[in-house]
């Protein structure tokens, strides 16, 4: 009887349309020998982490994701869920209240800023100045944007761009 229930229920489940797939569909991990650490970076720097610690602290949902690019290109394509803090358009003088209202976290939950990619600094550049402000738990992803999308996962859109 155990045996019959077993493979009528896989039977449905393979059948219905909001079945469960019975082998997960995981990317492979990356193999990469590490994280992207720019040339510039510092020793004091917060640390850098890779596609697949990336990927693990979105999964887990408790990292705030931050993008450091303009908002056009935060629209064109995002990490699903991330926060726009665009590095090069930060207003002058005392950065604690903007911080802390496009944030609006507390300074020791797990920002994981990133931009582009590679050939971008500008999650560098923020994650020294959250450094600064008094955040605690600060990573950078270098590869960013173009790497977590290289990687087939998902990218979040608020337009269409060309």
């Amino acid at each position: 009887m155990l045996l019959a229930s077993a493979v009528l229920s896989f039977a449905v489940n393979a059948l219905s349309p909001n079945g469960i797939d019975v082998i997960g569909k995981y990317r492979e991990l990356s193999g990469s020998e590490g994280p992207i650490v720019p040339p510039t970076a510092e020793p004091d720097d917060p640390p850098f982490i890779d596609i697949n610690v990336a990927q693990m602290e979105h999964a887990a949902g408790q990292a705030l994701f931050v993008d450091a690019r303009n908002l056009e290109d935060f629209e064109c394509g995002t990490i699903p869920g991330s926060v726009n803090l665009p590095f090069e358009y930060l207003p002058e003088g005392d950065l604690a209240p903007y911080f802390d209202s496009v944030l609006a976290a507390p300074k020791d939950r797990m920002l994981i800023v990133f931009c582009s990619g590679e050939e971008c600094d500008l999650s560098l550049h923020l994650a020294r100045n959250l450094k600064l402000q008094g955040y605690t738990d600060l990573a950078i992803f270098f590869g960013g944007a173009r790497e977590w999308e290289k990687f087939g996962l998902d990218v979040e859109r608020r337009k269409q761009c060309g």
